[in-house]
């Protein structure tokens, strides 16, 4: 007698959550096929460190088809889902073609898009960060100001433009990029460009009344004196109206002249999910329950960013999002076992941020900590973190070699 065939799980996303999702399902269970543009997953957490070198690109990213051997991946964007036909109706990322991929289980993980809050000109002339051709790009662009700069004749007024960068938002991925970028002119570049690089300046733009704003009051606090001693210009309170190419206009009136401006603003759903025709939080998010499942549709599941799940909703993280994904995992082998699987519950295991100069916070559950050790710590946690032993021994050899021998200021 031939075997039943397997459940069709087509899973769409390859961020922390469908990537941890497909990495923990055993292999044999499901005819599983992972959907997403990009046949990798990245480490987001430790890509403002490689938006200045200090870690290269390809350490932070896992192979999907590599790591996952026993999914099929689709190197497409899930475009429309119809539930009646149960089929996934995608654009393929690599030759444009329409693709429609059948499922019996579809779990939504497509993350976030970059939040522009409405402003104008911020898709035009800011730079966001959320994959590895955003900090290719960011980094490139950084290596051009100095480059620019540094031509013969200019006035002392257009330098000091050219070299001035500006982040806007002042979350925790503002907050790192700021740090590593100053790090990465006042360790490196000061070296290779002598005659302009001092002029350079760092200006954190945010609208709230303090950085930080997910982290304990003591911490902002100490985040924004360190940043003073170390010469980032932090404003606080300071609404963005618009983004030009060569400047930043602020809620106030005035203006702040610059070369480059990263965006890093904060979160937005992507077009799909609006699309679903799901129930959405206040932040758009899809509303689901405690066992991750979108409502009304047999089989279908939403976790990570996308996702809003508790009462009030868990934080759109990247502990999050892995959380999620193991525990979908274990239920979806529990319920083919024919047991009850429990309803998700997320262990908060604190937050940590890089401040620059080797130096910065962790907001652990009972205990806050900042400084060199907390930096160490820093360290110790991304290592451990880091999915595959490889990619622990390139970062270990990226920091090594980075600390011995500096970081690289080639632009190509």
């Amino acid at each position: 007698m031939a075997d039943a065939p397997r459940p069709r799980l087509v899973i769409l996303g390859s961020g922390f959550a469908g990537y941890s999702l497909a990495k923990s399902l055993p292999k044999g269970l499901f005819d599983l096929t992972v959907v997403s543009p990009r046949n990798y997953f990245v480490f987001t957490p430790l890509l403002p460190s490689a938006v200045v070198g200090t870690v290269e690109l390809r350490s932070i990213l896992e192979p999907v088809r590599r790591r996952v051997r026993h999914a099929r991946m689709v190197e497409a964007a899930a475009e429309r889902v119809d539930w009646d036909a149960r089929v996934v109706r995608c654009r393929s990322s690599v030759s444009d073609e329409q693709v429609a991929i059948p499922f019996d289980l579809l779990v939504v993980a497509v993350g976030s898009a970059v939040a522009d809050y409405g402003v104008p000109g911020v898709a035009e002339h800011a730079l966001p960060l959320q994959d590895v051709s955003d900090a290719r790009r960011i980094r490139t662009r950084i290596l051009r100001q100095l480059a620019s700069a540094d031509l013969p004749g200019l006035a002392e007024k257009e330098v000091r433009r050219r070299l001035t960068f500006v982040v806007c938002g002042g979350g925790a991925t503002g907050v790192e990029i700021a740090a590593e970028l100053h790090d990465f002119v006042d360790e490196e570049l000061r070296e290779v460009f002598p005659g302009v690089a001092r002029q350079a300046r760092v200006v954190l733009l945010e609208a709230g009344h303090r950085l930080l704003g997910g982290f304990g009051e003591a911490l902002a606090r100490y985040t924004g004196e360190h940043f003073l001693r170390e010469g980032i210009e932090v404003r606080t309170s300071t609404p963005v109206a618009r983004v030009e190419a060569e400047r930043v206009v602020l809620a106030d009136g005035s203006d702040v002249p610059c070369g480059m401006v990263v965006w890093a603003g904060g979160l937005a759903p992507r077009p799909l999910v609006r699309d679903l025709g799901f129930p959405l939080d206040p932040r758009g998010r899809l509303v689901v329950d405690r066992t991750l499942r979108l409502p009304g549709v047999a089989g279908a599941f939403a976790l990570g960013d996308c996702a809003a799940c508790g009462d009030p909703p868990v934080p759109a993280t990247a502990q999050v999002a892995q959380q999620q994904g193991k525990h979908l995992a274990r239920a979806l082998r529990l319920e083919a076992s024919g047991r009850h699987a429990p309803p998700f519950d997320f262990t908060n295991f604190g937050m940590l941020a890089y401040i620059g100069g080797r130096q910065a916070l962790a907001d652990l559950p009972g205990v806050e900590w900042s400084g060199r050790l907390a930096w160490l710590f820093w360290r110790s946690v991304y290592l451990t973190k880091l999915v595959s032993l490889a990619n622990k021994v390139k970062v270990l050899f990226d920091w090594a070699k980075a600390a011995v021998f500096g970081r690289d200021t080639s632009r190509f």
